[in-house]
């Protein structure tokens, strides 16, 4: 097993200056820690501080960093709606968290880079799929030897199999436009997420096939560039009360900007659903309390930490286990910002790949 003065040495620096970088310490130089981490994570260095009876540790990595003090709050809301059936399933499976949010550069900070090169926990869940953090994400835990379970689907573009659980954007997209479309409109407006998101991209397609088999082709869609933020939801319905030119039907790729979009234009007259239809995608608690209530796609948000959480353990304990990947259906919420009233369709059918 590689020792702190075997890194040193391959590394050509100090065991002092190895050992403040493994510990995170800040005053060391970023090139120099790189290398010292680098080194590490070559000759397989691991800490092990683990004793009887203590838990071990599963890293839970979200990928978008906070833009704005207002955003980042939201995001941090977002990302709890899988924090409590994570940590319910990994306590009960022996294992506690440790939880690290994205950075705007999309690079690690010291700290992190440090736990991952020395294995300080036994497995990962990436939350979110904003490109740039995912990928840094997944290279040092992969180079680290450390077994990692996504809650978005890995991208097809990827040659080495990845773990993941995660709704069907895709499908999604399609069931929510082709109720929006099923109320007898045609003119249609997307609020898309970043182009940075895969779960944004998906959404976005499955709207337009849905489109598509109602007689709409893509370039009649209207798209509005969001970020999956209640700001640019209200961007969206400024630019439109600018214009005056309104669609009859609206679908947000998620339902903060859906909400933001709509309160905006309620502020202004304009009457959900007699003068616009809109739907959104998650079905956060909010989407229940609005005025009137939002249309939706459910995510099944507690099924889909929980089923990682299990598999990942799964992988830790038996690392030869083959790559898994489930895919779960979300759910349509029918609520009255369509005009009709509350049901559910679309039960959540778990695919195993």
């Amino acid at each position: 097993m590689a020792t702190l003065r075997d890194i040193a040495a391959r590394a050509g620096t100090s065991l002092a200056t190895v050992s403040r970088v493994l510990n995170g310490h800040p005053s060391v130089d970023p090139t120099l820690a790189a290398r010292v981490l680098s080194t590490a994570s070559e000759l397989g260095y691991t800490r092990n501080n683990r004793r009887k009876n203590e838990k071990q540790t599963i890293a839970v990595l979200v990928t978008w960093p906070s833009t704005s003090p207002t955003e980042g709050k939201q995001d941090n809301m977002f990302a709890m709606t899988y924090i409590h059936a994570i940590y319910i399933t990994a306590e009960r499976m022996g294992y506690h968290l440790d939880f690290h949010f994205g950075e705007a550069s999309g690079n690690l900070n010291p700290h992190l880079q440090s736990q991952i090169a020395t294995q300080r926990f036994r497995g990962a869940i990436i939350v979110g799929s904003y490109f740039a953090m995912e990928e840094t994400y997944v290279k040092n835990l992969q180079a680290a030897g450390i077994p990692f379970f996504r809650l978005s689907k890995a991208p097809p573009e990827y040659k080495v199999p990845q773990s993941y659980v995660a709704v069907d954007d895709y499908a999604g997209g399609y069931r929510a436009g082709m109720h929006l479309l099923s109320t007898g409109i045609s003119k249609v407006l997307h609020i898309a997420g970043p182009l940075n998101s895969r779960d944004a991209i998906e959404r976005k397609q499955g709207f337009a096939q849905a489109c598509k088999e109602h007689g709409i082709p893509e370039e009649n869609i209207a798209v509005f560039r969001g970020d999956f933020h209640e700001s640019s939801g209200k961007r969206c319905a400024r630019e439109l009360l600018q214009s005056g030119d309104y669609p009859e039907g609206i679908f947000a790729a998620n339902d903060m900007m859906a909400i933001g979009c709509m309160r905006t234009l309620q502020e202004h007259g304009i009457r959900f659903p007699r003068d616009i239809k809109i739907v959104g995608f998650d079905d956060l608690i909010l989407s229940s309390y609005v005025e009137p209530g939002l249309t939706t796609i459910r995510v099944p948000f507690v099924d889909i930490a929980r089923v990682a959480i299990e598999e990942l353990v799964r992988q830790i304990e038996c690392p030869v286990r083959k790559t898994t990947k489930v895919v779960l259906d979300g759910e349509l919420i029918v609520r009255e910002s369509c005009g009709t009233k509350t049901h559910a369709s679309g039960g959540d059918r778990r695919r195993l790949k």
